[in-house]
Parts: C-alpha cells; structure tokens; sequence
C-alpha cells in the first residue's frame, strides 16, 4: 500500500535492489514552509543547531494551508553540487499557499524525481544487519543503488528529504535523482 508522505506524489514503480524495497516517485512542484538557512560558503554547512532553535521558536506561529499535516521534514538543498551553491537546510511542512506568517521561510521545490526508502526494522535489518537506524543513513543505500539503477543524484535544489510522520511512527528517506 503506496503512504503518501508528500501531497501530491505518486508511485511510478517499486524496485526491489538487493532485497531492499525503493520506490521511484514523481513529486509535483511543492511550496514547504519552516526555517531555512545556508552555509555562509561554497564548502561547509550551515549552522544546524541555530536553525533548529529557530525553527522550534517559530512552531508558535501557525502555518496556514497545510498539505499533509502529519507530516514534517528536513530538506538538503543543494548539498551535492560541489561548491557551485551553499549547502542549504530546512526544517519544514507542506503548504498549498505561501501566504504565510513572515516569521517562516519559504522555500519552492520544482517538479523531480525521488527514490524513497521506508525506515523501518525490516530495511534496516537488511539493509545494515541492525534492527533500527536513522533515516539520514538510508540516504547512502540509495544512492549505492542509483548507478545500477541507471540514475544519478539530482540538481534540482532539494536533493534529499526526510519525511517524519511521528504520530504514525513513519518515516522515509527521499533522493532526487535524474536518468543517466
């Protein structure tokens, strides 16, 4: 059974690699809103310890017109385009509308392509011979796979996304990928 995670998606075709269940998943253009901030450079990260703090200060001013609002995430944006971009990081939801309170960023996600991952014990037994592990680590078992996929990592902005639905104990590690 396909969980939409973010409004919008849709399955175009499961893939079993190496006994681990990836999902490669059309996303439509998405408008996330949160907190967001970049390196001050073309090589390090930016301050994830201040954007967090900033983000929860703004948990207190409500997002409007939210998409899917069980679901919350992290978002790399342009992590992997070696030293053409800052690396960026957002703390975000969903929302249909961008008319939004001016304590939150907004950030405009263009139309991709993701291999998602599920987190849970199941891929992370096989995937790590553990019974749990975070959802960043998923970001590697993909892109392990994307070669003999016949994919590369995406350039189109938010190259990997963690998707949390922590009512529902859910989780999924997505990558932008495009055709070799």
């Amino acid at each position: 059974m396909f969980i939409t995670a973010i409004h919008g998606e849709s399955l175009i075709k499961e893939i079993n690699y190496n006994s681990i269940p990836l999902e490669l998943i059309f996303v439509p253009a998405t408008i996330w809103c949160g907190s967001v901030a970049f390196a001050p450079n073309l090589i390090d990260e930016p301050d994830i310890s201040a954007l967090l703090q900033k983000y929860q200060q703004n948990c207190q001013y409500p997002k409007l017109h939210r998409a899917n609002p069980d679901w919350d995430n992290a978002i790399s944006i342009d992590y992997w385009k070696e030293g053409r971009a800052p690396r960026g990081m957002m703390f975000s939801q969903q929302v249909t509308n961008d008319e939004q309170n001016s304590a939150h960023d907004i950030y405009r996600m263009p139309q991709s392509l993701y291999i998602r991952l599920s987190c849970t014990s199941e891929v992370a037994q096989t995937a790590f011979g553990r019974d749990g592990c975070e959802v960043f680590e998923l970001f590697g078992v993909i892109k392990d796979a994307l070669d003999d996929l016949g994919y590369k990592v995406g350039t189109n902005g938010a190259q990997e996304i963690e998707m949390y639905n922590h009512g529902a104990g859910l989780a999924y590690a997505y990558v932008q990928v495009e055709e070799k």
